[in-house]
């Protein structure tokens, strides 16, 4: 069929195209309108060594202490394999002074997100419908983070710190006029469809 054809068969079934289209764009609409609005608050670690050593009070090169960042990085993907726990997400949640939610050990797991970046640095973020209490989770993600981390090195007098950023915390709620024009799109593509099958099944008769 040649593009005229289309026009054609639109135009003979306006009105069932029109409304499908409409219907399309009007439900993308409603559906992004009752959306509750909703936040992403995200930070930045970096796992830090330090070292007993300062390259002046000794006589040997230390490369520019190349074994402490790797060991940083080491331990930066343990501090990720932490997010993969649910006792770390409910640690966070009662230092934030919140009720952990009631859900599964395996949905609890998946409350943060966490990302490492070579070759120590990771990306924490949560999404939810509460600014205020997103603000208090990230904010006591970092703390919890260096609790445990002094734990494990409670006996060493060089261990791990963690270099703590800013967070941030944004709107992530859908985009409405995007969503109605997929929405606008959907309906047209499928106005089409419909229109294509009536004048199929009319000449099938």
């Amino acid at each position: 069929m040649e593009l005229r054809d289309y026009f054609k068969l639109i135009s003979k079934n306006l009105t069932v195209f029109l409304i499908i289209t409409a219907l399309g764009a009007i439900s993308a609409f409603w559906w992004t309108k009752i959306q509750p609005k909703s936040y992403l608050a995200s930070t930045t670690v970096t796992v830090n060594k330090g070292s007993s050593l300062k390259q002046k009070e000794i006589n040997y090169y230390l490369f520019d202490n190349y074994y402490n960042v790797q060991s940083s990085a080491l331990f930066s993907q343990i501090v990720v394999s932490w997010f993969e726990s649910p006792a770390l997400v409910k640690d966070i949640y009662l230092k934030a002074g919140l009720t952990v939610p009631n859900i599964s050990q395996k949905k609890l797991a998946k409350t943060f997100r966490a990302a490492r970046q070579e070759p120590a640095t990771i990306n924490v973020s949560i999404g939810g419908t509460s600014q205020a209490d997103l603000e208090k989770l990230i904010l006591a993600t970092t703390d919890v983070l260096q609790e445990k981390t002094n734990e494990l090195g409670k006996n060493s007098e060089s261990f791990y710190e963690l270099a703590k950023f800013t967070p941030i915390i944004s709107d992530n709620s859908p985009n409405l006029m995007l969503n109605t024009l997929i929405g606008l799109f959907a309906g047209l593509l499928i106005g089409l469809i419909t229109v294509l099958g009536i004048e199929y099944f009319k000449n099938e008769k």
